[in-house]
């Protein structure tokens, strides 16, 4: 017999329209999938008849966790409960990163499964990690010198740390063994082990060269069980330390826990271990090891520097030379200032402050370019600490977004579309409620616009459009987001506005529409509805206030200013 099917119709017009991935299944011991949205289907790749009927485990792959299905065993009986981020699978085999809320439905009929994607989020986080790690043992080489036992202890730290495990090792063959020489957290209990190359997971990557990921020792039989059952490994990474053709050991982390750790956190492991195994190799030599790891970072399709406490450039990689025109060793020593200009450093100084005072901040903004003229980009700033917590400078981290920024603008006005829109409501709304911040959204309608565009023709209402959105741009802050809503409709979004200040922006605009913008048909004006966020209140909510408080101003004969009494 078919699994009870809910309400469709009911379902259909309540979920379909929801961003995030919901299924509905039935309660443990079966759940069977009775329903899912049609965000489900977009971002799992799957159709229908392929999941109605089937479990949740259709979604499971290589480093699903054994007892990620537990979530549907118990699920969340209480609002606010945290959600618990799984790596799922994509239908063609592509991993996806999900944060799954689980709830039971009134009378416990079924279980609602709600699924997040953040798949780019943890990517980027990655990305901004792997930077950090790399950038802080290039420094901590650089600071080591010649001293090799400082260096290893330096590394481990590091490696203990920018993975969250519990120990860390630097294991080096000697004769047939592989020795602790430097460990970090629980693994100091057994500084200078000594393990048996033939016969340990550490002999097999040191032999074989190749890095490991061990989800869980008990199903691992190349680990010798009752060694690690003694140090507390029960999962772990490892990677061999290898330069040149040549392995002096392997670099571990571990944990007392099963799967501990995630697949792309061998990947740091394996660019961290490249530099102590360089260093192993000849101290000499770490000049040209070092010049490779330059040429890597100068690769990257992004402007990277360290920017002192000075607010002068120390490092820097190629793209600073292809982006401004000037030569590294003219550059190095700068004011940031001296290099962008006065008004593009005032523009950001707010934010480097921020660095300074230990904030890691992100944020977009306009950077002058050799060939002329600003881009945008998106920077962010990692601050670099000593270890007493002084503030040394930041790494700044800045990628050139004008392609994004080209495919968030409506191609008539310049103004942003919907979908750029979107991204930046999402954004200032979260902000807004997590810091109760003053938020303000304001919607304007050109009046009596299809006359114009009957009688003058298309041509003319387009110039109409473009002349309304140039001057919403102009006036507006640049922290505000001017946005074509659709036909002869735009939104202005104004953060850090309250409905006073709001309502003040929305009359300028108003007053300058009305007496710098014509038609043949007579003066052009609009009518704008104007609405501040309450607590409590959701996207949906707000702008459909700020969709009847313009509806007001029309009712009211156009031409004005109204707010939202409901």
């Amino acid at each position: 017999m078919s699994p009870e099917v809910p309400d469709t119709r009911v379902l259909e017009a309540t979920l379909d329209i929801i961003r995030d991935a919901v299924l509905i299944t039935e309660p443990c011991p079966s759940t069977t999938i009775t329903f899912a949205n049609a965000a489900f289907y977009r971002l799992t790749g799957y159709t229908q008849s392929e999941v109605i009927g089937k479990t949740p485990a259709l979604l499971q792959g290589r480093d699903t966790a054994a007892n990620w299905l537990d979530i549907f065993r118990q699920p969340a009986s209480v609002a606010g409960s945290p959600p618990i981020e799984i790596t799922n699978y994509h239908r063609d085999g592509t991993p996806l990163q999900l944060e799954w809320s689980v709830t039971a439905c009134p009378a416990g009929r079924y279980l609602m499964a709600v699924q997040r994607d953040v798949t780019e989020l943890r990517n980027l986080e990655r990305q901004h990690l792997q930077l950090q790690v790399l950038t802080q043992m290039q420094q901590l080489v650089s600071t080591a010198g010649l001293d090799l036992q400082m260096l290893r202890q330096k590394v481990v730290d590091v490696a203990l740390e920018a993975t969250g495990a519990e120990g860390a090792a630097i294991e080096e063959a000697m004769g047939d063994e592989i020795v602790y020489t430097a460990v970090a957290g629980t693994a100091r209990a057994v500084a200078g082990l000594r393990l048996p190359l033939d016969a340990s997971l550490s002999g097999v990557c040191y032999r074989e060269q190749v890095p490991i990921f061990c989800p869980d020792t008990h199903q691992d039989s190349r680990v010798a069980r009752a060694r690690a059952e003694e140090i507390g490994f029960r999962s772990g990474l490892l990677v061999p330390l290898l330069h040149e053709g040549l392995c002096f050991g392997a670099l571990k982390v571990y944990s007392g826990l099963p799967h501990a750790f995630r697949r792309e956190q061998l990947e740091l492991l394996e660019m961290a271990s490249q530099v102590l195994a360089a260093s192993l190799n000849d101290a000499r030599r770490f000049k040209r090891e070092q010049e490779r790891r330059t040429l890597l970072v100068d690769s990257l399709p992004m402007l990277i520097s360290f920017v002192d406490d000075d607010y002068r450039y120390r490092e820097i990689n190629a793209a600073y030379t292809r982006w401004f025109g000037i030569e590294p060793g003219q550059m190095l020593g700068k004011k940031v200032a001296d290099v962008l200009g006065r008004e593009a450093f005032d523009r950001i100084h707010g934010y480097m402050a921020a660095a300074m005072a230990g904030d890691q901040v992100r944020f977009e903004t306009t950077v002058p370019y050799a060939r002329g003229g600003t881009r945008p980009v998106e920077a962010e700033y990692i601050p670099l600490q000593d270890g007493e917590g002084h503030v040394l400078g930041f790494y700044a981290l800045v990628r050139d977004i004008s392609e994004r920024k080209s495919a968030e603008r409506d191609h008539l006005t310049k103004a942003y579309n919907r979908r750029g829109f979107d991204r930046r409501m999402a954004t200032a709304f979260a902000t807004a409620r997590r810091y109760a911040r003053p938020l303000s959204l304001l919607f304007l309608d050109i009046d009596l616009f299809k006359p114009v565009n009957d009688q003058c023709g298309h041509d003319v209402g387009d110039q109409i459009l473009q002349k309304v959105a140039r001057l919403l741009m102009q006036l507006a802050r640049e922290s505000d987001t001017v946005c074509r809503w659709g036909g002869e409709e735009f939104a202005v979004l104004a953060p850090e506005t309250d409905l006073e200040e709001a309502m003040e922006l929305a009359e300028r605009l108003r007053q300058a529409v009305a007496s710098e913008v014509e038609s043949p048909l007579g003066p052009v004006t609009i009518s704008i509805g104007v609405v501040e966020r309450r607590p409590r209140e959701s996207r949906k909510q707000f702008t459909r206030r700020a969709d009847r408080a313009l509806y007001r101003a029309k009712e009211l004969g156009r031409n004005r200013v109204e707010t939202s009494g409901s």
